[in-house]
């Protein structure tokens, strides 16, 4: 018969806390888990599994959560989880901001339907990004990759000890870099060339004033603008793929430099 003492409960309450704690943030902002269709039941149930799993092996300090070193540490563990799940975020922010500059040159930025994803508002062409960079973090198993970043954590940065480096709020800063660098690079192609698009018309207009702008030119630019899209698929999932291994060894890097290891 097995008997349990109510020291090894509230031991084993302690430890699920602390461990789940960091789980808990990351899915409450990371890609894919923090997805608006994603019920927060769902959410719940993952963490509490993942965690259970996680009990027997990972190694956590005997403490009262509820005294003021438990809380300043149940504090830190949710700066850690939602660390890492907002540096794997930028990778669909920059896609955002890819869709926003390229709606913006094709003249479709007014076309906005509300995004399943998040529930907010966004043009056609950034939902049409944005599904396309959650197949390729499916089919490249962002997913486990997250998972396995979380899990390396808890290696690199063990409950209990005080790691926090003022140099890791300038790695998140560095790393939220990407959003721009990476939207500009992805989406030069096709904003270059509707820009010459739009010098041509220009160009147009003046040797024939009679000519209506708004009828000729805005169409012209939306059917160039889908077959230069339809064209640069295969570049910008490729784009997408690296963005993603560049997210991951950002997130890697941001781990390192809390530990101070940078």
């Amino acid at each position: 018969m097995i008997v349990l003492e109510q020291s090894d409960i509230l031991n084993f309450v302690s430890n699920f806390m602390l461990i789940s704690i960091r789980l808990s943030a990351m899915f409450l902002i990371a890609p894919f888990f923090s997805a608006a269709t994603i019920s927060i039941p769902i959410r719940i149930l993952v963490t509490v599994s993942i965690a259970i799993l996680m009990i027997s092996v990972i190694e956590t300090p005997s403490l009262d959560p509820f005294s003021v070193r438990g809380i300043l540490l149940l504090i830190q563990e949710a700066l850690i989880g939602a660390t890492i799940g907002f540096v794997m975020q930028l990778a669909f922010a920059a896609v955002s901001v890819l869709g926003e500059l390229i709606s913006s040159s094709m003249g479709l930025g007014f076309a906005a339907m509300v995004d399943p994803q998040t529930g907010t508002q966004s043009p056609v062409i950034t939902q049409f990004m944005s599904v396309l960079m959650l197949l390729a973090f499916m089919a490249l198993e962002g997913h486990h990759i997250l998972l396995k970043q979380l899990v390396a954590s808890y290696k690199v940065l063990p409950i209990g000890e005080d790691f926090v480096n003022p140099a890791l709020f300038l790695a998140v800063l560095q790393a939220a870099s990407l959003i721009f660098s990476a939207a500009f690079l992805i989406s030069l192609p096709i904003v270059v060339a509707l820009f010459l698009v739009n010098i041509t018309i220009g160009m147009l207009t003046r040797v024939a004033p009679q000519m209506n702008i708004f009828a000729v030119g805005f169409p012209i630019t939306i059917y160039v603008g889908l077959i230069l899209l339809l064209l640069t698929i295969p570049g910008i999932s490729s784009g997408m793929a690296g963005l993603l291994d560049e997210v991951a060894r950002r997130v890697r890097d941001v781990i390192q430099t809390g530990l101070g290891g940078l």
